[in-house]
Formats: structure tokens, C-alpha cells, sequence
């Protein structure tokens, strides 16, 4: 429960500098004039709160308002964009206090939702949080790739094409769990943090613009080349990118990138498994791994549930919800979490009201595995094993059968 501690808004003017120093000492940044203003772009936008010591900023937070899809539905989401500790106010609870705070605030905004990308496991859950599902990461010889595409001469893309990007990110075609965050500043300020930046792509949009293009770090002369943007409207498209990805193996040995979340890359690329072998132990090793790297909580309980729209016989039961933002906003906030009992509907019209009914079954969870379930991350019989989710087993057979849905898939880093 946090009480008289020296929390208080971000003022840009008096705390930037400030911040600037947070994010070096923190290895965010490097102390150079790119990289302070990057931070300076980011901060500009968005909303942030601090922690002080001796009046002086030694912790901040800012998230960033977005949208994440649901099916064919669009929730609000807070996108929390960044949680920074100086090294002299470590296990003091700043951070975990500050994003409690943040979390407040986002639902006062309206948002629906909040999602992150983690540092590790386990500091988030402290506030709700759900991982996500596995995001495969994939290293490849665009050699490789079996595309048949035509390929035509991409046009060169740079930081100062920012806002024709963020138009792009936010146009660009998706499936259930994709994200788009509402500031171009935001975009403006990755394209800055870009390491030795590439970028290419097609303008076919409406009025000319950007209608797919790759965006992403090179390495020296081979690569690895990283691609961390990307984006297109058009199966036909996507198939253009990727005859550009080929099209540059005659120099390049080596792509890594996160998986398109709408195929296996495994499926067009040329003996994966030999070449795998064949590059094992070197730097252009061809491989995939996955991590749970993004977490994501409900914070609209009944607003996510109105907009969810399931196939089969509609089912009701009781949940009894805990959620930590209980105990830590405590006295802080008019909101202090999700905890409590609910009468929930799942069907093709849902909906979430207080209350129980003793004539129905029960399902106890945790908002972050409530969040999980109703995300599409796992089915309940999974989430139940190492989660905080029970109930009668029919009861859980039942919420495995109605919540089938496709794994979602941000497709937005931040």
C-alpha cells in the first residue's frame, strides 16, 4: 500500500534531463546527442509519472494510448512503454508503484487493456500481468526463401519518413492480438534508437503512400541484418517483401526477425535443415527460437466481455477475480483493481456484472490468468496447471471448447 510516497507527473522541462541520465545509467542509451534526443521525442508524447529523491527524478514510467484487436473488434489499449530505475533507487518499490499508478490512470483514460514487453518473468506479475504466447524469432538465409514474387526496386526509406511508417505500422493488415500505438512521435523516436538503420519498402498506398516496406539494424557487410518494423496490407504484398529479403542474399548471409505472425517461415524456406546443420556454431547460424517476451491484463472487465463474441451454446458461470492492484493502490486511487465476484457470460454476446449466482459453477482466477484465457494465450486446462486458475473440471472443459482462439500476435514491438 503506498502512502506519502514522492510520486508526482512528469514535467518535461524540469525532469528530462533527469530521465536522459535514468536511461543511460540504465544502458537504455548511450550519452550521445541522438540518443538524448530520441528520449526527448518519446517523452514528449504519451503520458509519464516520476519518483523522486531529494527532488530529483530517480524513476519514471510512460505509457503510450493504443489499440489492440480482438477478433474483428478494437479494444482501447495502454501501452506502458517504459519503466526506468537509476541505480540509487533500486528495492525501494518505485517502479512497481509507479506502474500500479500508471495502471490507474490508464483506466481512468478509458483503456481497456495494458500491455508491456518484460525485461524477465515475474516483476510484472506483481501487478496483474499475463505472459503472452510464445513469439518465434527466426534467423534464415534469404538465399533460401522459395518465393516465386516478382521483384521490383524498392525506394529507400529514412528517419524522416517517421509519419509515412507509424501511417503504414497503422494500416497495415491484422489478425486477433494486433496492435497499433497512436503517436507518430513514438515511431519517430525507434527509427532514432535504430542502430545503423535500413529501410525499404513500396509506395502503392491510396494518394501514394506507403503501403509495405522493412525496417530494421544491418551488420557489417554479410549481416546479420535485423529487421524490427514491417508491414503490408496484401497477401501480394507480403510476398513482395519478401522477394526483396531474397533479393539481398547475394550480399547479405543472414536475416533475424520475429516470425510473421500469419505463417511458418519453416514452410517457403529451401532445406531448413540442412542448412541449419551447416551453419550451426557460426555467426549466420540458421535457427528459431521462441520466448514469452510481452505480457498484457484486462482493465475493463465488463467493456472487454461486451466485446467478445464466441461460436457455440452460450455458457455462464461465477468468477471469483483477485487481482494485486488491490493491496498496492490501496488509499491511492478511486480504482484498485478487478477483485471481486462476477456473473460472466461467454457466447455470442458476452458480458461481465457483479455479483453470483449459486445456481451456476465457479472458476477462481487471477487476473493475470483470467487475462490469458480470455486472450487466447492458452486453453484453460493449460493455464490451470501453472496458473492461478480452478474450477470444476467440466467447467474448465467447457471454457476450452468455447475460447478457441487464434494466437494473438501484437505485431508491434514497444
Amino acid at each position: 500500500m503506498m502512502t506519502n510516497r514522492p510520486f508526482r507527473p512528469f514535467d518535461f522541462d524540469r525532469d528530462i534531463k533527469a530521465v536522459q541520465r535514468i536511461w543511460i545509467e540504465c544502458g537504455w542509451i548511450q550519452d550521445e546527442k541522438d540518443d538524448r534526443e530520441a528520449v526527448s521525442v518519446f517523452f514528449k508524447t504519451g503520458e509519464a509519472e516520476v519518483a523522486t529523491i531529494h527532488d530529483e527524478v530517480e524513476c519514471a514510467t510512460h505509457w503510450t494510448p493504443g489499440t489492440v484487436r480482438y477478433q474483428d473488434e478494437t479494444l482501447k489499449l495502454g501501452a506502458v512503454t517504459a519503466v526506468t530505475t537509476s541505480h540509487i533507487a533500486r528495492k525501494l518499490g518505485f517502479a512497481r508503484e509507479l506502474t500500479a499508478r500508471s495502471l490507474a490512470l490508464q483506466k481512468h483514460a478509458g483503456m481497456h487493456v495494458s500491455a508491456l514487453g518484460i525485461f524477465d518473468q515475474g516483476f510484472y506479475n506483481q501487478l496483474g500481468y499475463g505472459n503472452g504466447p510464445y513469439e518465434p524469432r527466426v534467423q534464415f538465409d534469404p538465399a533460401r526463401l522459395k518465393v516465386n514474387a516478382p521483384f521490383r526496386p524498392p525506394q529507400r526509406l529514412t528517419q524522416s519518413h517517421f509519419k509515412e511508417i507509424h501511417h503504414a505500422m497503422a494500416n497495415r493488415k491484422m489478425y486477433h492480438g494486433g496492435v497499433v500505438l497512436d503517436s507518430p512521435e513514438n515511431t519517430k523516436a525507434e527509427l532514432i534508437w535504430t542502430d545503423k538503420p535500413f529501410g525499404l519498402g513500396y509506395f502503392d498506398g491510396p494518394e501514394g503512400s506507403l503501403s509495405h516496406f522493412i525496417w530494421g539494424e544491418m551488420k557489417d557487410e554479410s549481416g546479420p541484418y535485423r529487421i524490427t518494423m514491417r508491414a503490408y496490407r496484401t497477401n501480394e504484398q507480403l510476398m513482395e517483401l519478401l522477394a526483396l529479403i531474397k533479393s539481398l542474399g547475394d550480399q547479405i548471409d543472414s536475416f533475424k526477425m520475429l516470425e510473421f505472425g500469419e505463417f511458418q517461415l519453416q514452410d517457403i524456406l529451401d532445406q531448413p535443415f540442412r542448412t541449419e546443420r551447416t551453419t550451426r556454431g557460426s555467426e549466420y547460424h540458421q535457427h528459431l527460437s521462441a520466448f514469452a517476451y510481452w505480457q498484457f491484463r484486462i482493465l475493463d472487465l465488463e467493456n472487454c466481455l461486451a466485446k467478445t463474441h464466441l461460436n457455440g451454446p452460450a455458457m455462464k458461470f461465477n468468477l471469483l477475480l483477485t487481482d494485486p492492484l488491490n493491496d498496492i493502490l490501496a488509499g491511492e486511487s478511486t480504482w484498485q483493481g478487478l477483485t471481486g465476484n462476477y456473473v460472466i457470460t461467454l457466447g455470442e454476446e458476452s458480458s461481465a456484472s457483479q455479483g453470483t449466482d449459486k445456481n451456476l459453477p465457479s472458476l477462481n482466477a487471477s487476473i493475470n490468468a483470467f487475462s490469458r484465457l480470455w486472450f487466447g494465450v492458452r486453453p484453460a486446462s493449460n493455464i490451470a496447471i501453472t496458473d492461478d486458475l480452478s474450477g470444476d473440471p467440466k467447467l474448465i472443459a467447457a471454457l476450452d471448447q468455447i475460447l478457441r482462439l487464434p494466437k494473438p500476435h501484437f505485431g508491434w514491438d514497444f
